[in-house]
Formats: C-alpha cells, structure tokens, sequence
C-alpha cells in the first residue's frame, strides 16, 4: 500500500486571505500529511478496509463511512472508482467540532500505476484552507498500488 506521508511544492501558486485569493510569486513548502493521511484517496481506502467501513449507494456513487479513534470519516468514491471528497471533523483553533472536506480531482496515472488527483482542496468551516495543484507525482514502492481501476476513456 502506498501512505503519503508528506509534499514538497515549488513554484508559482495562491492562497487565501480574507475570502480572496492572492497569487504568491514563488514560493517552498512542505506539507506534512502524516495526521491527515486518511483525507489522502489512498489513505482513505486503507483506513477504509482496515475500520470495516460502512458502503451505501448514493447518487454520486458510493458513500463510505468509518470511525478510528472516535473521529468519524465519510468519503465518496465516484462512477470512475475515484475518492471523490472526504468528510470529517476537526476542533479547528479550539471552536469545537468544524467540518474538514477535502476534495479530490483530475485523477492521473503515475509511471508507476498509481491513480493520483492532481488537484486538492480543502474547506473548514466552509472556508478555503487549501488549494493544491500537484504537477506529477513520484512513489516509492515495490507493492502493488491501493488505487487500481481499469483503463476507461476520458
């Protein structure tokens, strides 16, 4: 299985201020997603399998849900076996449970056959929190990838 664990971004990109996005020139980051890991697609579906989810039809596809230590998550996997977005709540800067989505989009094969979204949002309390545009990806693995589907005409 392959765990994301952290992203290095370089280049040209935005952020958020006050409800209005700000381009930035340039700029470094890295992003350390070992505590959100489960929003990450591959994560999800690990986390998934490993809690015995509930998976329900829903009109977007199916609606997967679980709970690890006590902290509920709920996920949608599309018509094109996709992690579409993932629900869960967080104590955001102390105001009590806030819902985090985290959006996932523009799915692209790697060399290595894993499906990856090249673009990730993420919303808490219904306000941008991140908007990340992912321009390849590179994993490190001998094991069979978590995401597989078959081909199918875009």
């Amino acid at each position: 299985a392959h765990l994301v664990t952290a992203v290095h971004l370089e280049g040209f990109g935005a952020t958020y201020v006050a409800n209005a996005r700000v381009p930035l020139p340039s700029y470094q980051a890295h992003v350390d997603l070992t505590r959100d890991a489960m929003t990450t697609p591959q994560g999800f579906l690990k986390a998934a399998r490993a809690a015995q989810a509930t998976v329900r039809e829903v009109p977007q596809g199916a609606e997967v849900s679980f709970t690890v230590n006590s902290q509920a998550f709920i996920g949608v996997i599309n018509a094109n076996n996709e992690v579409d977005r993932v629900l869960t709540w967080a104590d955001v800067q102390g105001r009590g449970d806030t819902q985090v989505e985290t959006l996932s989009r523009n799915y692209e094969k790697t060399p290595n056959g894993v499906w990856f979204p090249t673009h990730i949002t993420r919303s808490q309390g219904g306000q941008p929190a991140l908007d990340l545009w992912l321009s390849s990806v590179h994993v490190e693995t001998s094991e069979a990838p978590l995401l597989e589907r078959e081909a199918s005409p875009r």
